[in-house]
């Protein structure tokens, strides 16, 4: 995996930490990975939407992690 840098609303890391402590997420990475990929899920994964690809990739790559079963 990758590290990237995010910068986030106070109120944002809160509902994120607050899903941590509670045992929803294991950590805060977790919970902004499985956000993003449900984002995907919700709103390119119809493969109708020419929007969004992933650039200079297979496309297979990343099927593990945006369809891989919760």
């Amino acid at each position: 995996m990758n590290l990237i840098s995010i910068r986030l609303p106070s109120e944002f890391v809160e509902i994120i930490d607050e899903m941590v402590m509670q045992g929803k997420f294991a950590s805060r990475s977790e919970a902004i990975r499985l956000a993003l990929r449900d984002y995907y899920r919700e709103h390119y994964s119809n493969r109708q939407s020419t929007d969004f690809s992933f650039p200079n990739v297979e496309y297979a790559a990343y099927r593990n992690i945006i369809y891989k079963e919760d």
